[in-house]
This record gives structure tokens, C-alpha cells and sequence, in this order.
């Protein structure tokens, strides 16, 4: 691992991505949400649940304002043409926004296009448990990470991490818990930051006669993306800073990884 100037240099360039998804994916206040039914045909219930009554019946096409978002699953309240409201799940609906009164810009009609036919909506809304899968670099060496989540709410989630780094010389083995928080989760494109505490253990190659095993404290932050395509397939892009350390010697690296998310 290299010198604590990459560690700010990488904890920089984090948050400047994060600001700029924030300003770019982030809900626009003059906004009115909106749902598209994309099933081929979708009930309104009389409450946020299947249990609850059926009082129409929408048809693939049909869309429909936001009145109100369910707190604790995924459900959204809608108004019909007569006044009338009732709730729909989200799976079976596309949402969207409409800015009244201004017109979209290059980059808007850019994204909107792009988020039409490429992205979803995400599942962290209505999910107890993350687990995700990733490869990328370790302070410029090959890495494999599996973390599994569990998530406390849309926002916030305990997730634990346990991963590899094979070198030429010894293998990293790291492993600990953390906290991740979700900056917009109703988003496609979701920000997140993630810092977390563990051990890291390093063991020689078998022809690596000059070094000794040895266990040292970890510690990790930064965030990434979770990008949400069709048929709730989610990308998961992570950028986190290391630190290796005990009372007589520290050492930084950074990570650059992803893979695949999946949520139940």
C-alpha cells in the first residue's frame, strides 16, 4: 500500500462523485412524480398490500400522479381521473417526473432517455438482505470481495465484508463489519458512503521464506454507485480507501471494484 497522499486524493475524488450524482440524480424540486403501468394489467387497492381490497384495475400505458409513498414497502399512492385513490405496487409501475413550466435541457432529454430504456427502479426500497459479489484492484493488486447486508431501512444498512487479495510475495485476506448509507435510494443510480472496521491477514506465499504470517487491524471508507437496470438487475461500483495498521507501522491503499448486487 502507498503513501496517505492517495487516501485523501482518493477520499476527494469520492466526494466529488457523490455531489455530482447527488445534482444529477437527485429528485428536482418544481418536479411532479409520476407512475407508468408497465405489467399488463395492475390492481389499486384500498391500502398499501395486497390484502387490501381491489378497486381498479389499470391497464399497461395507463399513468398515473403520486399522491404519497408507502414508509415501509413499496407501494404508491395514486389519484384516478374521478378523484378517486387507491394504491399500486411499485413493481408493476415505472416512475418518472415531469418539470412544469421548463423545458429539459440537452442532458436532461439524454438522461430521460437513457433511464426509459435501460434502468428500473430499485429493489432496496422493499428488501431485508443485500449480498454482493465484486472484483477490481486493491492498491494496484487483483481483489474479490463478497459483502452481505442487512438493511434497517432504505437508508441505512449493516454490512459486513470479507475478501482476498492474492499478491506475488502473500495473500491479504481481509474481513469486518460496517455501516452503508444510501443518499437516495429511490434513485436508479444511487450513491452511497460506506466506512468499516476489521482485521487484515497477510500470509507468505509457500516459497516466500523471508516474511511471517501476521494479523493487523483494518480500516475502511468511501461509498460507491448501485445502478438498477431492467429486470432488477443491479450493478454494484465501490471506491474505498484502506488502511493496514498496528502500533508500529500503518499503511493506505485504495479500491476500485464492482460486480453484481442481489436483494431479497
Amino acid at each position: 500500500m502507498k503513501s496517505s497522499y492517495r487516501l485523501v486524493r482518493g477520499a476527494g475524488c469520492t466526494l466529488l462523485l457523490f455531489f455530482f450524482a447527488a445534482a444529477l440524480f437527485g429528485s428536482n424540486a418544481n418536479a411532479d412524480a409520476y407512475l407508468r403501468v408497465i405489467s399488463n394489467d395492475a390492481p389499486l387497492h384500498t391500502g398499501p398490500g395486497a390484502q387490501y381490497r381491489s378497486i381498479y384495475f389499470a391497464e399497461r400505458g395507463d399513468v398515473f400522479e403520486v399522491e404519497e409513498r408507502s414508509n415501509h414497502s413499496y407501494w404508491f399512492r395514486v389519484r384516478l381521473d374521478d378523484g378517486t385513490t387507491g394504491w399500486i405496487f411499485g413493481e408493476l409501475v415505472f416512475p418518472f417526473e415531469v418539470v412544469d413550466g421548463e423545458e429539459r435541457g440537452l442532458f436532461s432529454r439524454i438522461g430521460g432517455a437513457i433511464n426509459d430504456a435501460i434502468l428500473g427502479p430499485p429493489p432496496v426500497t422493499r428488501a431485508d438482505v443485500e449480498i454482493s459479489f465484486s472484483a477490481g484492484v486493491l492498491d494496484g493488486e487483483g481483489t474479490f470481495f463478497l459483502r452481505p447486508a442487512w438493511l434497517v431501512d432504505p437508508y441505512f444498512a449493516l454490512e459486513a465484508f470479507a475478501g482476498l487479495s492474492p499478491r506475488a510475495q502473500e495473500d491479504l485476506f481481509l474481513a469486518g463489519l460496517g455501516w452503508t448509507l444510501r443518499l437516495i435510494p429511490g434513485a436508479a443510480v444511487g450513491p452511497y458512503l460506506n466506512a468499516g472496521v476489521g482485521v487484515a491477514h497477510l500470509r507468505p506465499k509457500a516459497d516466500n521464506f523471508t516474511q511471517s504470517s501476521e494479523t493487523l487491524m483494518a480500516m475502511v471508507a468511501g461509498g460507491g454507485f448501485e445502478i438498477t437496470f431492467k429486470k432488477q438487475i443491479t450493478l454494484r461500483l465501490d471506491f474505498r480507501n484502506w488502511t493496514v495498521f498496528d502500533p508500529d507501522q500503518a499503511s493506505n491503499g485504495q479500491e476500485y471494484s464492482g460486480g453484481l448486487a442481489i436483494f431479497f
